[in-house]
């Protein structure tokens, strides 16, 4: 019998070699990370955050109410990036001690499909510190928290059943996975602000996830209903709403609106391009102008170098940097006091700036 070629021997043994480099790496790989690890998939299904309660919140005895707000996290759930942005969160929140944290979306990187991931264990890596200190926390979804291994309701799902501190809640029959509104009171009980939560939505899977989706008309009108209801329960009370995505009028207020300025800091809005701006937001836009009693739309998702923010027709239109090391070689957060006391709507917030 004639002997097989050198060549294909070596060619054969080559192939075996690496077919069992590739299995033991796999194996490696599933011992250390199993692949979807943290899927929440089927959360909401399992428990409901509709119509959960949600406490008020009391203002200080100086009329004060802080906030710090973090935003696009972009967490893994794997040390590293991860490790250095939670210190950082933490740092942050013991140095300002605020009222309420908020954190506007994209606290999950969009890649939470891979092996490395662990979806569940980056949410819980995050809220176990605000649990640990006690600390009330509110949460919307952005673009990336919702994209694979459980949507935004199922993250906002798990966040609710788990967190007690998590402000977290929807209405019934609306877009989105989480709307709901925060009282902030005085001593007697009486709303004197209202913090607003919305979801932007996420990415559009029916164009397989290349383009936004926009904010629905249920979620307009759910808005216009909340800051009408404010305005018969507390007249002179404004309100601070929050969400992930952009809306045409934060490429206005670039455009026409007065940029923030005060001894300490200069905020100005520029560094976007008018492309960026999601058409379809602007229905919510109309909600707020329409209202007259919004003192603040604040935003994440820009991933600008620095905070910013302007005035534009008695409202502040406020960007925040990324607060996450997988995000940005330069994360911070905003600190955000609003002096419920004060009636003028140019005098009622001051913005601050942390970097990590």
């Amino acid at each position: 019998m004639r002997k097989p070629p050198k060549k294909l021997l070596l060619a054969v043994g080559i192939a075996l070699g690496l077919a069992g480099l590739i299995c033991g790496a796999c194996a490696w790989i599933s011992a250390a990370k199993p692949f979807h690890r943290g899927d929440l998939t089927g959360m909401a299904n399992e428990f409901s955050i509709i119509d959960r309660e949600i406490p008020p919140l009391p203002v200080r005895d100086s009329g004060n109410f802080v906030i710090l707000q973090f935003t696009d996290t972009h967490l893994i759930g794997t040390k590293g990036k991860d490790a250095k942005t939670l210190a950082a969160m933490e740092e942050a929140l013991l140095r300002t001690e605020p009222d309420l944290v908020v954190v506007t979306g994209d606290m999950l990187d969009g890649f939470n499909k891979h092996w490395f991931v662990d979806k569940r264990g980056a949410l819980c890596a995050a809220a176990d510190i605000f649990e640990r200190h006690g600390q009330y926390w509110a949460w919307v979804p952005g673009n990336n928290d919702g994209e694979t291994l459980g949507s935004s309701a199922d993250v906002a799902a798990f966040l609710g059943r788990d967190y007690p501190h998590c402000l977290v809640s929807n209405a019934e029959d609306i877009a989105g996975a989480t709307q709901y509104v925060v009282p902030v009171v005085d001593a007697e009980g009486a709303i004197v602000h209202a913090l607003v939560f919305l979801d932007s939505l996420g990415r559009d899977p029916e164009t397989n996830y290349l383009t936004y989706d926009c904010m629905k008309k249920s979620q307009a009108d759910w808005l216009r209903a909340q800051l009408a209801a404010l305005k018969t329960q507390a007249p002179q009370a404004k309100a601070s709403v929050f969400f992930h995505m952009n809306t045409p009028a934060f490429t206005k207020a670039k455009h026409e609106g007065e940029p923030y300025a005060k001894s300490e800091a200069w905020y100005g809005m520029v560094d976007f391009p008018d492309s960026w701006s999601i058409r379809g937001n602007e229905i919510v836009d109309r909600a707020i102008a329409g209202a007259g009693s919004v003192g603040l739309v604040c935003i994440g998702h820009l991933h600008p170098p620095a905070n910013q923010c302007a005035y534009l027709d008695g409202t502040y239109y406020h960007i925040t940097r990324a607060s996450g090391y997988q995000a940005a070689k330069r994360p911070g957060a905003a600190v955000i006091t609003i002096h419920t006391y004060d009636g003028s709507p140019r005098r009622l917030y001051d913005f601050d700036e942390i970097t990590f």
